[in-house]
């Protein structure tokens, strides 16, 4: 799939109603938004998605794709946790 894997500094951790999902890298995350996010596909998940995939791909700092993941977890209605989260 993609060359390399972005491992970020620190996981996130997403708890739904349903699952926990433990988010450790750039790869994590865009497995996760496309195989088990529990809402459709808004602005912000492809947002995410398109952060991850550009941290993939490029230089990218994984840090962007980590918070456009929390952002996009935050408006899917995840409790976020984190030491750093923003």
């Amino acid at each position: 799939m993609f060359p390399t894997d972005r491992l970020w500094d620190e996981a996130v951790v997403l708890e739904g109603e349903r699952q926990v999902l433990r988010v450790q890298s750039t790869r994590d995350a865009l497995l996760c938004l496309k195989n088990h996010w529990p809402v459709d596909r808004t602005d912000a998940v492809s947002q995410a998605m398109s952060a991850c995939e550009r941290g993939l791909e490029t230089d990218d700092d994984p840090s962007l794709a980590r918070q456009a993941l929390i952002e996009a977890a935050k408006e899917a209605g995840f409790r976020v946790n984190s030491w750093t989260t923003t």
